[in-house]
């Protein structure tokens, strides 16, 4: 007997999920799935639920300020939650125990209110900044009482849980489901499990499907309206369990890692707990925050304020690239391959003139190529052949920093040889980025720039930008763009 053959009759006595049928399994959609609208309905119910706390917090707080005679008691408790807010007080948990909360409610709350008195009694008065945090203390505690045992009873309500996968199918697994499954006050809907090759006892000891890991996970979490996905111990490669993690991330799931020595692992900070199983959580990615949504609009009007003021230098560089070659266009365009491997057209002055559009696409250019004439080097070693790249960025084809673009026949290349390499596609492309100013262009390793482009989309933050547009200008200022 075959090894499928036994798993397949280990796996047959389950009883059958109309979640799970083949049809969920088989189907195609476009590269992006929509979101069903019970996950928006869900979301907003959830979120309403999450302001509970902070909303009751500002109405005890401003009333028990009020009835104590302080000065001002809706401005200072509105300040004084916005500041509990800042620093993690109302973040969501998995389990809701106030007694759990009671240090960090006390740590945000004494900070808080320290702030909120020097803002609001700065010389000092009967009402100071001890009376103010003892009494934000006992507010904030009061009022999450009620919000908890609120959203407790809305949890326990199944339309109101978060569609969960467990990605594994061992001893931990089969133990994470049957927390899940016995406190449904955690807000978790357990929907399946997935793995490749799930353990007989796990396959017996829980009550929900188990299937192959292998197959069009994207199509299936969509379809199925996943919200949240547990990975707990797989024999699933890891650069497996990686694309596993991105496609999660791409689709707005809430992702939790189960500690590898979780037995000894101490629930603290970020971690979450279910019953006795300590959990990890995958900070969202930088680029799926609002804050990169407003790095997209800045670039585009940022480009667009370069693009004007540096016209005069733009016409010169096009009458020169003219002079050089008459017979040649000014501009050379070039498809490249951008955010989910859509193309389009770069735009780059004119260094040297390709023998055809097929060498362009397919051959890869060296630093010293005969073609390159004295004007062209010169336009490489500043970067101000890339200056045309603006009005990319002004059309939204690019930004100015992020992974550089690539042409399709190496893209494709590439992504089939190089580990990671397609996650690059996760932003846009750019004018400048990481790999570049530490070096990484022109013939250097792809590899390499795949590492160093992967970790400025997972490391993403303002001053990073600004550390490499500094380090963008010295460049060109010392002509060392190539």
């Amino acid at each position: 007997m075959t090894t499928n053959t036994r798993r397949a009759r280990q796996v047959a006595p389950l009883r059958p999920s109309p979640v799970f049928d083949e049809a969920t399994l088989s189907i195609s959609q476009s590269p992006t799935p929509t979101p069903h609208p019970r996950r928006h309905l869900g979301s907003r119910i959830r979120a309403h639920i999450t302001l509970s706390t902070p909303i009751s917090d500002l109405a005890v707080l401003s009333g028990t300020l009020a009835l104590t005679g302080a000065d001002r008691p809706l401005p200072t408790a509105t300040t004084l939650v916005l500041l509990m807010a800042m620093m993690g007080a109302y973040r969501s948990h998995l389990t809701l125990s106030v007694l759990d909360d009671l240090p960090r409610i006390l740590a945000a709350v004494t900070l808080a209110g320290v702030i909120t008195a020097l803002m609001f009694q700065p010389y000092g008065s009967s009402f100071g900044a001890v009376r103010l945090t003892a009494l934000a203390f006992t507010a904030s505690t009061v009022s999450r009482i009620g919000a908890y045992a609120m959203e407790r009873h809305v949890r326990r309500n199944s339309r109101r849980r978060r569609r969960t996968v467990i990605v594994g199918g061992g001893d931990i697994a089969g133990m994470l489901a049957e927390e899940i499954v016995g406190e449904p006050a955690c807000g978790l809907e357990l929907v399946g499990l997935l793995d490749d090759d799930p353990r007989p006892d796990t396959v017996r000891r829980v009550d929900v499907p188990v299937l192959p890991l292998s197959g069009r996970l994207r199509e299936f979490l969509s379809a199925n309206r996943i919200e949240t996905a547990i990975l707990a111990f797989s024999f699933t490669r890891d650069c497996d369990m990686l694309k596993i993690v991105r496609k999660c991330d791409r689709l707005d799931c809430e992702i939790y890692l189960v500690p590898r020595l979780w037995e000894i692992t101490a629930v603290s900070g970020d971690m979450e707990r279910i019953g006795a199983m300590p959990l990890m959580r995958v900070r969202r990615a930088a680029h799926r925050s609002l804050r990169w949504k407003i790095k997209l609009w800045t670039s585009r009007v940022f480009s667009a304020v370069i693009l004007v003021a540096l016209t005069p230098l733009l016409v010169l560089t096009a009458v020169a690239v003219w002079f050089s070659d008459r017979s040649a266009p000014i501009l050379f365009r070039q498809r490249r391959v951008g955010l989910d491997g859509r193309e389009f057209d770069l735009l780059k002055f004119r260094t040297l003139k390709p023998l055809d559009e097929n060498e362009s696409a397919t051959n890869w250019c060296i630093a010293q190529d005969a073609r390159l004439g004295r004007l062209g080097k010169i336009l490489r070693a500043t970067s101000f052949d890339e200056l045309p790249q603006l009005w990319n960025i002004v059309r939204g084809d690019m930004t100015l920093v992020g992974p550089r673009p690539e042409r399709p026949h190496f893209v494709h290349q590439f992504g089939e040889t190089i580990p990671n390499y397609s996650a690059r596609h996760r932003v846009p492309s750019r004018l400048t980025g990481w790999a570049a100013v530490n070096g990484l262009r022109g013939d250097t390793s792809i590899a390499a720039r795949a590492r160093y482009d992967n970790f400025y989309i997972e490391n993403w933050g303002l001053w990073f930008d600004i550390k490499i547009l500094l380090r963008t200008v010295s460049a060109v200022i010392t002509m060392k763009g190539r």
